[in-house]
């Protein structure tokens, strides 16, 4: 800037006169919109600063390091398999600095291993699930360089979540993860600290949704790894975004199992929102409708996640239905709840819309069901109950599932799955099969429970076909394990009931067989499991096929397989010496016993057989 002589002479800044000095209409300055980003980093340093400080003073003086070998002691933190011992000190390191890394160390684990010898000796009293992805081990990520992701694909793929995944399960409000988190985390503004770790998994999930092929195993793994380096932020608070955070890390699991243990992190989810009170209507008593609607389906997505891999997994289900007093989400969108901040009195709506609740709430009624259906027949301490009793339940049951599937919502255009006709019979005909084929409670199915066990699992598969004909199914875990329980129910049905294999006929079968091949390799696309499933049908399905050349002598050894898809491989059946009828049996003549050419599988479908004098199966046949 030019300096006049009297301010030269004065030694002092010269100001120029407006008149002076040309000023442009227009000028690209981006100075507020950086200093406006400096400060939200500055912040965002801070808090972590803070919280560093908290994390170290809570950190008791105990905390041991990674004992040396010589000691002889084992470590209360051993390093997990095929860790180096530098690995183990640096993990001893993280644990001095931020004791909830333990839990993070737990959550980004596998799902399903068959590594410890523990589970190799007792991997009868596991699911079939473990036979099936037990060694299949998670793709690392390689380093990305270069790896850039523009504005407009994070919002593309936060569309694509909340119009494909979020039917299913509405963990988030859109308007609220829009304003709070996407649009701060664009602009590098006003970031929360859980704001990143929920974008990156938003489009982690939705890359499943969307991803080809070619960049299935790089554009959903480079989100979640983001995503996952703020997992420390997210186990450092007890509050209803811990419990959202831990969800979604469930749903990118759905499609990922061995990227995060299903189990544990199901279970804590599950167990915050407990801890919360979310499963008791007092705890939205003085709430607006915008709190209580968002804690309601929290509640109920972590109760319909952790139910799910709860069954798909064999085990105990994380909640009691007598527990739960919190009510049904209300059917409102999104719109519907940010204007019922200045309008409380919201009606919900009579016609189901796709951005409401209403797939939500078909799903939870039936996942009540599946859960009573489970505790019932496929519990593992399920006490013996009188067969008319039994008989009296299934119905029961199988009217509920009827009235489910009738009730179900209908949408005329929609990009989810979820809310697609196909997708409701096929949850309908996975809960019928999961009541009529072999479980714990009923170990022989009578003809009858066969035949329906036959029609569902035909009924699946021809869903599933006109989901993947219209490439609208993605691959899931729990999709997979389904679909693969359906096959092998199919062929043990046609093994055990002969009369059902000259109602299909061998060509009919052999297509069925041939469909679930296809549809296997087809969502598997190109993933190991795939192939496993097919050889393990492939296999079955040949025994099967070998029946109509030779009779019913019928492979022994394949039998005990099935036992084992269904999870009662060391299952006997209970002993009924009490009861005086089966004494009668015991010394009758014998005449009475069944005929070595009858076709009776389940004999010789356990581990320890079925002991024909104590056991009623007289009950079953006739």
């Amino acid at each position: 800037m030019p300096t006049c002589g009297s301010c030269a002479a004065a030694e002092t800044t010269c100001v120029m006169s407006d008149r002076l000095v040309i000023r442009h209409p227009s000028l690209n300055c981006d100075c507020d919109a950086l200093r406006a980003q400096l400060a939200a980093a500055e912040r965002r340093s801070n808090e972590l600063s803070e919280r560093c400080q908290q994390l170290e003073t809570r950190l008791p003086d105990s905390l041991s390091t990674v004992r040396s070998n010589d000691s002889g002691t084992p470590s209360p933190n051993p390093p997990l398999p095929g860790h180096n011992s530098a690995e183990a000190i640096s993990q001893s390191d993280q644990l001095r600095g931020n004791p909830d890394c333990r839990f993070l160390s737990r959550i980004l684990r596998p799902t399903f291993s068959l590594q410890l010898s523990s589970r190799r000796e007792n991997r009868s009293a596991m699911s079939s699930a473990w036979e099936i992805w037990g060694d299949v081990t998670d793709i690392e990520v390689s380093e990305t360089d270069g790896f850039s992701i523009d504005n407009d694909t994070y919002i593309n793929l936060a569309g694509a979540f909340f119009d494909r995944r979020w039917p299913y399960l509405p963990v988030l409000h859109r308007h609220t993860f829009v304003n709070q988190h996407l649009t701060p985390f664009l602009t590098k503004s006003e970031m929360r600290p859980l704001t990143s770790f929920m974008v990156n998994i938003v489009c982690a999930i939705a890359s499943t949704e969307k991803s080809s092929p070619q960049t299935r195993d790089k554009t959903h793994r480079v989100f979640f790894k983001e995503a996952i380096k703020d997992l420390d932020l997210v186990l450092s608070g007890e509050n209803i975004e811990c419990v959202q955070c831990l969800l979604l890390l469930c749903m990118y699991g759905h499609n990922e199992p061995q990227s995060v243990n299903m189990w544990f992190t199901t279970a804590m989810a599950l167990n915050i929102a407990i801890g919360l009170d979310l499963q008791r209507k007092e705890s939205i008593s003085g709430k607006d409708i915008m709190d209580a609607e968002m804690s309601k389906r929290v509640f109920w997505c972590a109760y319909v996640i952790n139910c799910s891999v709860a069954i798909n997994m064999g085990r105990p289900l994380g909640i009691q239905e007598s527990d739960i007093s919190m009510p049904l989400p209300m059917q409102l969108t999104d719109a519907q709840l940010i204007e019922s901040i200045q309008s409380p009195n919201v009606e919900e709506s009579v016609i189901p819309h796709v951005a409401d609740t209403s797939t939500f709430v078909h799903i939870i009624k039936l996942r009540r069901i599946n859960a009573g259906v489970y505790k019932t027949f496929h519990s593992i301490g399920s006490v013996p109950t009188d067969p008319a009793d039994l008989d009296r339940l299934r119905s029961a049951y199988f009217l509920e599932l009827n009235q489910w599937i009738i009730t179900a919502p209908r949408y005329m255009q929609t990009l989810s799955t979820f809310q697609s006709t196909e997708w409701f019979q096929i949850a309908f005909h996975h809960a019928v099969l999961s009541l009529y084929r072999p479980s714990r409670a009923v170990p022989m199915p009578s003809p009858d429970d066969l035949r329906t066990c036959t029609e569902s699992a035909i009924g699946l598969i021809s869903s599933y076909s006109a989901l993947y004909a219209r490439n609208r199914i993605k691959y899931t875990f729990i999709a997979i394990h389904s679909l693969f329980l359906a096959a092998v129910t199919m062929l043990y049905s046609l093994r055990a009931f002969a009369p059902l294999r000259q109602e299909l006929t061998k060509p009919v079968i052999q297509t069925n067989i041939s469909t679930f091949l296809t549809l296997f390799r087809g969502i598997c696309d190109g993933r190991a499991v795939g192939e496993k499933c097919c050889r393990i049908v492939e296999r079955l399905g040949q025994s099967i096929m070998s029946l109509f050349e030779h009779g019913n002598q019928a492979d022994l050894s394949i039998d005990t397989e099935f036992q084992t898809w269904f999870g009662l491989r060391a299952h006997t059946f209970p002993s009924k010496a009490s009861n005086p009828a089966s004494d009668a049996y015991a010394h009758d003549s014998p005449s009475r016993l069944p005929d070595v050419q009858m076709d009776l599988p389940w004999a010789d479908l356990f581990m320890e057989g079925v002991d024909m004098s104590t056991a009623d199966v007289w009950s079953v046949l006739f």
